[in-house]
């Protein structure tokens, strides 16, 4: 039995539900619309008083960075993660050991840079 993967939705998704949901829209539209479950939909919406509270939250976070819930991630690290699937991606097929190790050093050499 495998287990499906978890999504994390945006604040700004969650915000959208609410609001459609406010206007009158059912939960089935609402899971057609997103790609959620009916349950995932109702889950949010009933759960509207965290979502604001967790809104400010994203309020106080830089601009561009990701939010999920309450993490934090500096949009630095995105840009990151970026570079080194495409450095990782084209040392690939080359006869190149790509050990963690190889992995860590070029992240942390591009951070640097970054």
């Amino acid at each position: 039995e495998v287990k499906p993967k978890r999504n994390r939705i945006t604040f700004e998704t969650k915000a959208k539900i609410i609001k459609l949901k406010d206007e009158g829209k059912r939960n089935s539209e609402l899971a057609k619309m997103f790609g959620y479950s009916t349950s995932t939909i109702a889950t949010i919406y009933n759960a509207k008083s965290k979502a604001i509270v967790q809104r400010a939250v994203e309020e106080c976070v830089p601009q561009g960075a990701c939010v999920f819930n309450t993490e934090y991630r500096p949009p630095v690290l995105n840009d990151l993660d970026t570079i080194l699937y495409e450095w990782f991606k084209r040392n690939e097929g080359r006869k190149v050991a790509l050990t963690m190790t190889a992995l860590q050093c070029k992240a942390r050499s591009i951070f640097a840079i970054l």
